[in-house]
């Protein structure tokens, strides 16, 4: 248990803090950092890093916002020390998990999901990570423009700029690569 932090403002739950925000941290660095065998490791330093900021933390932005913006940055980092100029690595859980509990389902359809999820994700791991990032953030995390914007530190235009030839990238590469249709 990490026990509670004391920031000049408040004590804050630090066993709450990083249960509440565990899941977006986890999805940032499984899309942004390849090297699978360091998740753990960028996910401990993204934490360690909140705690030592929290207290210059002003509410200018959702924490969440504010703690998606260190895990980005801790990844990136993480990435330029490697030397590596990495990739967004997977399109999300979103399509990992089969059906619903109690649903009925068939071995075709759950091979289809799987094969679709496959491509999405290679395809996905084929756009630059500007690209990719503001996708992932948009569509999976449910984030707005601003909040991606604060998070990866470009204009609003910009990102709306890079989701949109994310998208079209995507889209190209589903459509029109080795592939044929994603669905087909």
């Amino acid at each position: 248990m990490l026990g509670a932090v004391v920031t000049e403002k408040r004590p804050v739950d630090t066993d709450r803090l990083v249960e509440d925000h565990k899941n977006l941290v986890y999805h940032l660095i499984h899309r942004t950092v390849r090297d699978r065998t360091a998740h753990e490791e960028i996910f401990q330093e993204v934490f360690l890093n909140v705690l030592e900021s929290l207290p210059r933390f002003e509410e200018r932005s959702k924490l969440s916002t504010w703690i998606a913006s260190i895990a980005v940055h801790t990844c990136y980092k993480f990435i330029q020390k490697a030397g590596k100029r990495e990739r967004v690595e997977s399109f999300g859980d979103w399509l990992e998990g089969g059906p619903e509990p109690g649903v009925p389902s068939d071995l075709q359809e759950n091979l289809e999901r799987s094969d679709i999820r496959r491509r999405l994700e290679r395809h996905l791991g084929e756009l630059a990570p500007k690209h990719a990032l503001p996708v992932t953030l948009f569509y999976l995390e449910g984030m707005s423009y601003q909040e991606i914007a604060e998070i990866v530190e470009v204009p609003l235009g910009t990102v709306k700029s890079h989701l949109f030839r994310g998208l079209r990238e995507l889209r190209k590469r589903i459509e029109g690569g080795e592939d044929g249709f994603l669905l087909g």
